[in-house]
């Protein structure tokens, strides 16, 4: 599958919604996604924009969606990355809410004093974790 089906698909979008979207035509999403066009530039920026991922990534020069940069850019790789998670955590009562806060608080903790320990040369408790 192409990047730029994929890139839709992620978003529950049709070619037709897509190009409402981008205020061109289904037609022009469906020959851009079968190679049967080349992206116009204009297109091509809107379609990075859209899906907060770099013009080189749409183009396959780079495997890295996301240009090296600021904070907009970190939060999209979180969200690609856990949006499962995110979705799950929402759905969640406000106490297990709190509960899993809690909890990856404990763990970061622990990570935090065993990067310490091993920094300093100290031997690593066991954890019952």
């Amino acid at each position: 599958m192409g990047r730029l089906k994929e890139l839709r698909r992620r978003r529950g979008l049709t070619q037709e919604g897509l190009a409402n979207v981008l205020g061109t035509s289904q037609q022009t999403i469906s020959r851009i996604e079968n190679n049967e066009d080349m992206i116009p530039t204009d297109l091509l920026v809107k379609l990075a924009k859209f899906y907060n991922v770099s013009a080189d990534y749409i183009v396959a020069l780079t495997d890295e969606k996301y240009n090296q940069g600021g904070g907009r850019d970190r939060l999209a790789r979180y969200i690609e990355r856990y949006g499962d998670e995110f979705a799950m955590y929402d759905r969640l009562s406000p106490d297990n809410q709190e509960v899993v806060k809690a909890v990856l608080n404990m763990l970061s903790e622990m990570g935090e004093k065993k990067e310490t320990k091993a920094v300093s040369g100290e031997e690593p408790e066991m954890s019952a974790v």
